[in-house]
């Protein structure tokens, strides 16, 4: 689990319940709310904007309670938890008690917690297509895509489509060395692993190969990049998606293109993402 905001003890007034009676009258309902988020963002900024708000979170509960009348509790939780995940937390967990039900016997709560994982952590959601970019450019560049795209055949996944292997410039920031060039290729794949589970997978098999992250844009022996999961948008620092480069970059459109000439990205075809780049002087 990632870093943790919580608020508990969140009171409003709503009508629900399974007996006809109590959707006619008032009753309270306290909430309790951990949310799984990443704060490190948050931390360096000072930005609230970089996490999500416990009064955020705490809003969300009460519109819930004091919205429109259900029979469960569980149904109650239920909401309250899709409206959290809706603000990006990669988990939340509410607790929602019900202090006065009408139980006719001595009791100090009645409560239901429950716990959703948001997209980025279901593993229950079924199969999502999803767009792999790899590229190397030292040592035995086809080597290495071939060791690990062999090595992606071997997880929970379907492999769709390969594409062939391109080489292509590299792209560096200003002042950079010089590099040499990349052979690049893009993977498609159906999976269930959550998106985080597969994001792991793939670093697990760059550290195989042989990846050491210590420069932005460095030279590499492998990278694996998650380009696209088909129905999920993030925000996640760990995980963008769609990926926030790729529109950009010709040598993951090409290849992509290739194999999947009717895939979009940003509800954009790739095949015209690809004429604007080129018609803008960019290469390969």
């Amino acid at each position: 689990m990632s870093d943790v905001v919580s608020i508990f003890g969140v009171t409003a007034d709503g009508c629900h319940g399974v007996l006809p009676e109590e959707r006619t009258y008032l009753q309270p309902f306290v909430a309790d709310i951990e949310v799984e988020v990443d704060t490190r963002q948050a931390a360096i900024s000072d930005d609230v904007a970089q996490t999500i708000s416990y009064s955020d979170v705490a809003n969300d509960a009460v519109q819930v309670i004091t919205g429109e009348s259900v029979n469960l509790i569980e149904t109650l939780a239920s909401h309250i938890a899709d409206k959290v995940l809706a603000r990006g937390a990669l988990s939340v967990t509410v607790t929602l008690h019900k202090p006065k039900a009408p139980v006719p016997l001595p009791f100090s709560d009645a409560q239901v917690r429950i716990h959703r994982d948001g997209p980025l952590k279901d593993s229950q959601a079924g199969l999502r297509h999803v767009v792999l970019a790899l590229g190397a450019n030292l040592g035995d560049t086809q080597g290495s895509l071939e060791w690990a795209i062999g090595q992606i055949r071997l997880l929970d996944v379907n492999v769709v489509a390969v594409s062939s292997f391109l080489r292509t410039a590299p792209v560096l920031a200003e002042g950079q060395a010089p590099q040499a060039d990349y052979l690049n290729a893009v993977m498609c794949i159906d999976t269930a692993l959550a998106p985080l589970d597969l994001l792991a997978a793939l670093e697990r098999i760059e550290v195989r190969g042989g990846r050491v992250r210590h420069e932005r844009w460095g030279a590499r022996l492998l990278d694996i990049d998650i380009i696209d999961v088909e129905g999920i948008t993030s925000t996640y620092s760990h995980l963008l998606l769609p990926h926030p480069r790729a529109a950009e970059r010709l040598f993951v459109l090409v290849p992509w293109h290739q194999i999947e000439p009717d895939a979009t990205l940003l509800g954009r075809p790739i095949s015209d993402l690809i004429d604007d780049l080129v018609r803008s002087g960019k290469s390969l």
